[in-house]
Formats: C-alpha cells, sequence, structure tokens
C-alpha cells in the first residue's frame, strides 16, 4: 500500500523520529499515482490538479508541476510530486497513470526538478 506525504503530512516534520520519515505519512490503497491524488484531496480537504502555464505567465514550467490549493484556508500553490522507490527518486511528472507500487512514497512537495 503507497504511503503519501505532502504540506499536510510532511516527511520532516518533527515527529520525535530523525527525518525524513513516515510518521504522518497516508496509507493508500490506490494503483496509480491519479488515484492516489483523489483519496490525498479527500482525506485533507485539498485539490490537487494539472498546472497548465498560462500564455502570459513569466515563467513557463512545462508539463510536470500540480497546482495544489487548501481548501480550508485557500492557501494555493505550485507543487513537484516524486515517488521514492527503494533507493530510487523517481519524477513522474504529470502522468497520472503512472503506476504505484505497494512499497512507493510519494511526496507532494517543493518544486524540485
Amino acid at each position: 500500500m503507497p504511503f503519501l506525504c505532502g504540506p499536510k503530512n510532511s516527511r520532516y516534520a518533527y515527529t520525535g523520529n530523525p527525518c525524513p520519515h513516515t510518521d504522518l505519512a497516508l496509507p493508500v490503497d490506490a494503483l496509480t499515482l491519479g488515484d492516489a491524488l483523489v483519496k490525498y484531496e479527500s482525506h485533507f480537504c485539498v485539490r490537487i490538479s494539472v498546472h497548465i502555464d498560462a500564455g502570459d505567465a513569466e515563467e513557463k514550467f512545462g508539463e510536470k508541476y500540480f497546482r495544489y490549493v487548501d481548501e480550508a484556508t485557500g492557501a494555493n500553490q505550485l507543487v513537484d510530486i516524486h515517488v521514492f522507490r527503494g533507493n530510487a527518486e523517481l519524477c513522474p511528472k504529470q502522468k497520472l497513470d503512472f503506476a504505484l507500487e505497494s512499497a512507493d512514497i510519494v511526496e507532494i512537495g517543493p518544486l524540485v526538478c
């Protein structure tokens, strides 16, 4: 069962254990990245959608980031999603059909790549 971490349950939040950790991770029964994000949205009352560069945007990011909106506060930010699989760090970009494995850790976080 993949684990999800993000702004609401960061692997770097202090819990008394060394960081990064999965203490606050949300386990989800999901086969794809898209399925996992839907479950994260529902659990934490947020909205995560594919970011599309505006035609007049000063900086172009391409097809790799997501828009993250906290429904309770209205906080709105771009996030990057990476999958940690064993010793590998994978960047699925905006591929919502990216297949997840049971031991994967999906991290929704700051723009990294």
